[in-house]
């Protein structure tokens, strides 16, 4: 599994997300670091790309309710410091970086069905040949 794929396991899935939404939430207040710092660190430590750190604490903070509607900072968390500076490159990032998560799931899932409906078909066309074979 890549360092930045989410696990697929039951009861798991979303894990990273809130272990690095807790991180960046530490050192936000205990380091006094941007959220852009946080990011860079917690991707230097764990080998993920910095967007998909940055995607992955973002979309904990929108489940929480903790971003505020589009417009008036979109994708900034409640309490972030002004002047980070490339919040918007950052958040166009992290959002394009979910959206691609999003569909390497989707991708997964459909890959999945096609080999389901392989199988199906296998089984399908063997039915059809024992057919053939008792109506001689």
């Amino acid at each position: 599994m890549a360092p930045d794929e989410e696990t697929d396991e039951p009861g798991k899935r979303g894990s990273i997300g809130q272990q690095i939404f807790d991180q960046v939430q530490r050192m936000l207040k205990d380091d006094n670091l941007s959220a852009t710092e946080a990011f860079r660190r917690i991707s230097e430590e764990t080998g993920r790309r910095e967007g998909t750190v940055a995607a992955n604490y973002y979309r904990i903070a929108r489940m929480r309710g903790m971003t505020r509607a589009r417009g008036g900072g979109a994708g900034r968390p409640r309490g972030r410091r002004a002047g980070g500076g490339g919040g918007d490159v950052q958040s166009a990032m992290a959002r394009v970086s979910t959206a691609l998560d999003e569909l390497t799931a989707a991708v997964r899932r459909q890959e999945q069905e096609i080999a389901r409906l392989r199988q199906e078909n296998e089984r399908l066309e063997e039915i059809r040949r024992l057919a053939r074979r008792l109506s001689r």
